[in-house]
């Protein structure tokens, strides 16, 4: 089992994320029962921030400071302990700013002088899984280098072989209430005077943002109400936030009984902004009623970052000419957009936040993702430059932006076909899988005629992507890649309208070759998944008791089932999407 364990990347696009179980097991267990069914214990938590500090070179005068989301008060904080134990071990100074949205993390780290910092959190997942993201220099990990992933990973497993020694001289876990902070980097950045008579219901996710957007837009004195729960851990992202909003473009009225809250409320609000963030805050997403098409439109990333950068150029700083960077989950249109509309030079990276701070461009004017993820470059009191989203933020300055009578470009096609449950390992790159998608996609798409084609090769060499260009320009993608934090595959589909009747069979193909092909069927939550479709079959629907409204493993899969388009619900009563 140890030598299935070398060269392991224990890591996945943001940190390291999985299903969570707080029973005490040895580090070198930790890492065999991450590795084998990707959950994770306390054990593994402490074992990767020791190995952490030994990278950065810390010591008994070092200071680090964490933070988390507040999901692990469903463990009584089992793994928050072993976050602050792992960074007091020689007797560090450890902050730990309580539940606090990912940005404040590596802001107070910039501000403080920290050596390093941690969130704990699994973002946007369902609530049965955490996870934990580093901050070296306020920036996020990458794969390679001294100070990475692959580094840590490979010191985590020749420490776990040898044990951690006791946890002896532990140094001091201060407290720090962060609110002023929060409240400080709001006040500095939004152009509060531009949204004064703006009306804004808050969709937090139950998360991280929650106390801290009721504190800020009650001392700026805006108009608000807050529809999301409480964080109580066990209800963070359930049927709420960015997780249930993402991937749709719109919502029609015939949409009401499937839509989440923040959704039906703005249908009975027309004239308000719908704010929506995700678990741990960094990721953001703006909603808006639509009279002329009685929708809700949901304004992404993407869109989001059009509109700032609109508000910047309104507000009289020079976007033109600047630099974005944007994912390969961004929209096939928008850097024809941003380069039409304000000249700016535009870098396509990989899929995740981490590449746009560490992309070597830290003078671009904005970094985004269609998933909400929006990257401001901040210049903090400290003269140093914070690289990390904020969800509220970016949704804030999109509705001022709007405000002050910012336009949208126009969208190319986006379709996302989800596989959950899948055994990952049967697609990397040179697996027979991933060899056979190739070749089906190279033909599909020299028989469809759909243009000039090619394979595209990212930084994370197990992500298979073609290209189809024109003029120069890239005109459609079809990727595929497995999650780095949960058991899912997907395939993305981003083109010009013209291209969505060629090119949407050949994605939809590919996505159904995955389904039959990689579906894990060893995994508790596939066989849950076909106990909650037999019952929807046998009695027209499936409810979820009182007592079950907690279950963090059942509410996961009725995610995953909605996310794949199997059903479709309230929150509390499903049915068969089909």
């Amino acid at each position: 089992m140890e030598d299935n364990l070398i060269g392991v990347n224990f890591f996945g696009t943001d940190g390291i994320r999985g299903k969570t179980d707080a029973k005490l097991v040895s580090p070198l267990d930790a890492l065999k029962i991450f590795r084998k069914s990707a959950v994770i214990t306390p054990a593994l938590i402490e074992l990767a921030v020791c190995c952490f500090t030994r990278l950065v070179g810390g010591s008994s005068a070092s200071v680090y400071v964490t933070g988390s989301d507040g999901r692990d008060s469903v463990t009584d904080n089992a793994f928050v302990n072993a976050m602050n134990r792992g960074f007091a071990r020689g007797g560090s100074r450890v902050i730990y700013l309580g539940v606090v949205p990912t940005p404040t993390v590596p802001q107070y780290q910039l501000e403080n002088g920290c050596l390093g910092g941690a969130m704990l959190t699994a973002s946007h997942n369902p609530s049965n899984q955490n996870g934990i993201k580093f901050f070296y220099n306020g920036k996020k990990l990458l794969p390679e280098g001294e100070i990475g992933d692959k580094a840590l990973s490979a010191l985590m497993y020749k420490t776990a072989l040898k044990g951690l020694p006791a946890a002896e001289n532990l140094g001091p876990v201060e407290s720090v209430d962060a609110k002023d902070l929060v409240f400080r980097t709001l006040e500095k950045n939004i152009p509060v005077n531009c949204i004064r008579n703006a009306r804004f219901i808050l969709d937090t996710a139950a998360g991280a943002w929650t106390k801290y957007a009721d504190y800020y837009f009650k001392k700026a004195g805006l108009n608000f109400t807050r529809i999301s729960a409480d964080e109580k851990g066990y209800n963070i992202n359930h049927n709420c936030g960015v997780a249930e909003i993402e991937g749709h473009d719109f919502y029609s009225r015939a949409d009401i009984p499937y839509s989440p809250m923040i959704v039906k409320t703005l249908f009975d609000n027309p004239d308000a902004y719908g704010i929506v963030t995700d678990g741990d805050g960094d990721r953001g997403m703006l909603l808006r009623y639509e009279k002329a098409t009685d929708s809700v439109h949901v304004y992404d990333g993407d869109l989001e970052a059009f509109l700032i950068l609109g508000l910047m150029e309104k507000t009289g700083q020079n976007v033109q000419g600047s630099t974005i960077i944007c994912t390969l989950e961004s929209d096939i249109m928008a850097s024809v957009s941003f380069a039409e509309r304000f000249g700016c030079k535009a870098v396509i990276t990989d899929v995740g936040d981490k590449w746009i701070c560490n992309s070597g461009n830290d003078d671009f004017s904005v970094g985004f993702e269609s998933s909400g993820h929006v990257i401001i470059p901040l210049r903090l009191d400290s003269g140093k430059m914070l690289l990390s989203g904020n969800g509220l933020l970016t949704a804030v300055l999109s509705a001022a932006a709007i405000e002050q009578g910012s336009k949208i470009f126009e969208r190319g096609f986006a379709k996302t076909f989800y596989t959950y449950f899948v055994d990952k390992s049967l697609f990397a790159r040179g697996t027979a899988l991933f060899n056979e998608d190739s070749v089906m996609l190279r033909n599909a798409l020299a028989d469809a005629g759909a243009g000039e084609f090619h394979e595209r090769r990212f930084k994370d060499e197990n992500v298979l992507a073609y290209e189809v260009v024109k003029d120069g320009l890239t005109v459609a993608l079809i990727v595929s890649r497995n999650s780095g934090t949960e058991d899912k595959n997907a395939v993305y589909l981003k083109c010009i309208p013209s291209l969505v009747n060629t090119l949407r069979p050949i994605a939809a193909s590919l996505a159904s070759r995955h389904k039959e092909k990689m579906r894990n069927r060893n995994l508790p939550e596939f066989a849950m998944s076909q106990e909650i479709l037999d019952e929807i079959g046998r009695k027209g629907e499936f409810t979820i008791s009182e007592d079950k409204k907690s279950d963090t493993r059942l509410i996961a899969v009725l995610h995953a089932l909605e996310r794949e388009g199997l059903i479709r619900g309230d929150g509390s009563r499903f049915t068969s999407a089909e």
